[in-house]
Formats: C-alpha cells, structure tokens, sequence
C-alpha cells in the first residue's frame, strides 16, 4: 500500500493520470492488491475508500499496531524485518501528525 500510494503521489506529482499509470502497474509485474482492488488514489477505482473521501477505510493506527506485532514476532525469532521497519516509521508518522483517524490508503494524499 505504502508503496504504491507513494508511487501514485509521485506520477500525480510530475503530471501522469493516475488512472492510466493504475493501467500500466496492473498490466505489469507492478500488479499488486493495492493498485488493482483497494486502489488509494481518489478517483481511479469506485466503492474503495479513496472514492469516499478515506471514509471507512482500515484505519493507520491500526496497521501500525499490527506493524509493531510483527515487529515483536521478528525480533522474538531473531529475525530481521528492514521493511516493516521502515514502514511503521513511516505509519508513525502519519498517525502522530494526524489528530483524527486517518485511514491506511490515505497515506500519500493527506
């Protein structure tokens, strides 16, 4: 998710449609649950939170929460885990600069 709601800011950013740079992730390796079922960009997908202004959507602080289990489960087992490290940083800070609950998808857009 966190990747391709950065993926999309960034295409949005430099001028690319979202709808179509949707098409071209889900016609390629790129595909993922993110991009082609639960796509975080308003506009490009209907009856997904992104198309409701974020509402109803699995809240941040949740993910963090399960970011940080998992977290403990790794570090438990002695096992590394770079990315879910970097990625409850990165929902960490979403949900420490928010004072409402803010919704996974919309990570990129706030």
């Amino acid at each position: 998710m966190a990747t391709i709601t950065e993926t999309l800011a960034l295409g949005s950013a430099v001028g690319l449609d979202p709808k179509q740079l949707t098409d071209v992730f889900n016609s390629s390796s790129a595909r993922c649950w993110s991009s082609d079922a639960y796509n975080p960009c308003p506009g490009v997908m209907e009856g997904v939170p992104s198309s409701s202004d974020y509402k109803g959507g699995f809240g941040a602080h949740l993910m963090l929460r399960d970011l940080r289990l998992g977290l403990q489960m790794a570090e438990g087992a002695g096992r590394p885990a770079h990315m879910a490290r970097l990625a409850s940083e990165l929902y960490a800070q979403v949900v420490e600069s928010h004072t409402a609950i803010t919704p996974l998808s919309n990570l990129g857009h706030s």
